[in-house]
């Protein structure tokens, strides 16, 4: 029972069990949270202590029938306990929704289900033997059949800290409904952010960030700093992929040197400086936990194992799996392997020995409560809603294997290979580039390259909307469409490129298989026989052509159109017709599609130009008059008329042409050695293409309406059939 004297020696003996500490007793009208360094109030009566004074009041009433009130301090019961090495979300249901998994799903904050069970992988994926970036891509999914599929039979729990568990997998929809689920979490957020605000209201400097996971989850950092340590973050995983890990301890010093600086000291405690080779807490040695940076403690003593990783790889997991913990609990489990006596006799080294395991410094009971609160906020919360849409809009793949290597950018245009030569990209995610996605700094992603488009903006040929609307997306398919040039690709990562995608979210452009995710996608059976049959109806209309040309070939009135301007006028429809049809149809696909509609459509703009320039040449020695009888004014309609459809005829291809020109073919400043002739060729690529536009839209939309309603109505109250006057086959 809680007797004074029981309570005496408790409070004596609180230097030797500070895990026990007791603060004041808190006003029964505050909604106190369950936390290990409160104080309970003890019946003293039994063992039974509770929170708060209701509730001692009630068990006295109910099971000392009898008693008179009385109560004394007494440490958090073991039920309580048990809570806190919980899982926030345990605290609103056992299991978790698939839906609250989904939203964990950036580096910092990396939830997945596996087999059953929802794990949080943030502090494991620096230490995975396949590298981080493997787990990253299944950040908030279900990735047990993948796991299986490469790990049959590994207990996953074995190797995490037994905090990264959160829960099961799935809710019962009898006891509980996902909807339900997120109002319970949303109560519960609204309750600890009012029970974190009251604390520090009461404690000045506190609430601090104490490690490079927690400072990335505090939503009150500066943006700046945020962004600088993602990056950095970026590339440490992009070298522990490649298992360089000399490279990953460069960017730990950097993080190291980034939060020392002045401009940001203030804003965290983070502790920078490595203990001293003498006692050291396990605490300390928690925080160093990854390949490059490996810590583990040993029969009371610390061990930097880091040097021995890079020597010896096949013993990696063993290793890993208990880096930053102790692992006396399974010393000499299996003689031979780590950890074992004959392990430690045959490689451990004595420079390897840190120092020995020391007491854990004391802590203010209010700044533990603070970070305890802090932690199950951001667990409850979860990244931001900017966060998920990126990670979301990233489209993450997982990595896989590769099929026959083909051509890919920089073997078709060596000359990429010199612009990069000697270049130290930094490492980019595709969550990353996704935030990049507005005019201010728009990135995107080509050939698993990043760009800055902020230069080209206002010069661009195809204008600002096509670059705003693929900002911050993989725009290789788009891009490999328009056939930009070698000088365009060349000025392209001279001038705009800031980094490269990290290579386990690469795709590989050099295999067959993802090119053709960049040329079309492999057509299916039924794709493949209406090809077919299309060129057969191709090579039978032109039969038909040819058969009834030759079947026609009798001379015609010199007052009427001659066989040659008959089919002249023919090339003309089918030029015209045909390149209006193809633009329409290419803005509605993608991928090979549209690079072969806008071939066509290249194809019919010089046929029908070709075509004009024989027709004028044929007109002016044709011995029809110039206009047809008729009113005058009828006559000035059709001869302007005409004169506008010959001037569109001319305009339109010679303003493709001119676009293509200035972007393949101008001298630029590979040739005359200055950019202003670059800049010169950009800025009137962007004027023909602009021009070439305009012209189609109004031939599409204004003249052709106008000019064929005209001239069939006018020519149909004349009593001549417009098909007998143009056809050539009379």
């Amino acid at each position: 029972k809680w007797t004074p004297k029981l309570c005496e020696e408790v409070a004596c003996d609180r230097a030797d069990r500070p895990q026990l500490v007791m603060a004041e007793v808190l006003p029964s009208d505050e909604h106190p949270a369950i936390r290990e360094t409160e104080t309970f109030l003890g019946c003293g009566y039994c063992h039974e202590a509770f929170p708060e004074k209701r509730e001692l009041q009630v068990h006295i009433k109910m099971t000392h029938e009898g008693k008179e009130y009385h109560s004394v301090p007494a440490p958090m019961p073991q039920r309580e306990q048990g809570l806190l090495k919980k899982a926030p979300s345990m605290a609103i249901s056992r299991n978790i929704p698939l839906s609250e998994v989904n939203r964990h799903c950036i580096p910092e904050d990396c939830w997945v289900a596996l087999n059953g069970k929802v794990y949080d992988l943030s502090e494991f994926m620096d230490r995975h033997p396949g590298g981080p970036t493997t787990i990253v891509a299944w950040a908030g999914k279900d990735a047990s059949k993948f796991f299986n599929d490469i790990h049959k039979g590994v207990k996953i729990d074995s190797y995490l800290r037994p905090e990264a568990f959160q829960g099961d997998l799935g809710l019962d929809e009898s006891l509980m409904s996902d909807n339900f689920y997120h109002t319970l979490r949303e109560a519960r957020i609204a309750e600890v952010k009012e029970e974190l605000d009251r604390i520090l209201s009461q404690v000045s400097g506190g609430g601090k960030a104490d490690s490079v996971s927690r400072l990335l989850q505090d939503k009150s950092i500066s943006a700046d700093l945020k962004m600088k340590l993602q990056r950095l973050e970026t590339q440490k995983r992009a070298a522990l992929d490649s298992e360089d890990y000399a490279k990953a301890a460069e960017i730990k010093k950097s993080v190291e040197a980034l939060l020392a600086d002045d401009d940001h000291a203030h804003l965290h405690d983070v502790p920078l400086d490595q203990a001293a080779n003498c006692n050291i807490p396990l605490s300390e040695v928690a925080r160093h936990n990854k390949p490059h940076d490996c810590w583990v403690a040993l029969n009371g003593c610390v061990y930097d194992l880091s040097d021995f990783l890079l020597q010896h790889p096949e013993q990696r997991n063993a290793i890993l799996a208990w880096a930053g913990r102790d692992a006396t609990a399974v010393w000499n489990k299996i003689p031979g392997r780590f950890p074992s006596a004959n392990w430690m006799e045959f490689y451990m080294r004595p420079e390897a020995r840190m120092g020995d395991i020391g007491k854990e410094p004391e802590v203010d009971p209010k700044l533990a409560q603070i970070r305890q609160l802090q932690d199950e906020l951001w667990k409850l919360e979860g990244p931001s809603a900017e966060e998920i849409q990126a990670a979301k809009a990233a489209a993450q793949k997982v990595p896989g294997t590769t099929d026959a290597p083909t051509l890919g950018e920089e073997a078709r245009f060596p000359k990429l290979k010199e612009i990069s030569a000697g270049k130290e990209l930094p490492f980019f995610s595709r969550a990353e580039v996704a935030k990049h996605n507005s005019a201010e700094e728009p990135y995107m992603i080509i050939h698993n390259k990043v760009y800055n488009l902020k230069t080209l903006m206002g010069s661009h040929p195809g204008g600002d909307d096509i670059l705003l609307s693929r900002a911050g997306t993989d725009a290789t398919k788009d891009f490999e469409v328009f056939e930009h040039s070698e000088k365009a690709r060349v000025q392209r990562d001279r001038d705009m490129l800031v980094g490269q995608l990290v290579p386990a979210e690469a795709t590989d452009w050099n295999a067959e298989a993802t090119v053709a995710q960049v040329t079309g996608e492999e057509p299916s059976e039924t794709g493949r026989y209406l090809r077919y049959k299309a060129y057969d109806v191709a090579i039978g209309a032109i039969s038909w052509y040819l058969y009834k040309t030759l079947q026609n070939r009798k001379p015609l009135s010199q007052f009427t159109y001659s066989r040659a301007l008959r089919h002249l006028h023919l090339i003309m429809a089918v030029g015209i017709f045909g390149a209006v049809g193809t633009a329409q149809a290419a803005q509605h696909c993608e991928g090979q599609t549209k690079k072969q509609l806008l071939w066509w459509h290249k194809q019919t703009g010089i046929a029908m130009l070709g075509a004009i320039l024989m027709r004028i040449f044929f007109r002016m020695r044709s011995g029809i008059p110039p206009r047809f009888p008729g009113n005058k004014l009828v006559q000035m309609i059709e001869t302007q008329s005409l004169r506008v459809f010959y001037a569109l005829a001319v305009l339109l291809p010679v303003s493709g042409i001119a676009n293509e020109y200035f972007l393949k073919w101008a001298p630029g400043s590979e040739s005359t050695g200055k950019e202003e002739d670059d800049k010169r060729n950009d800025r009137l690529a962007k004027q023909s293409i602009d021009t070439h536009k305009i012209l189609g839209k109004f031939l599409q939309y204004a003249f052709l309406p106008f000019h064929l309603g005209y001239t069939t109505m006018y020519h149909y109250s004349q009593g001549r059939g417009v098909v007998r006057k143009v056809s050539p086959f009379i």
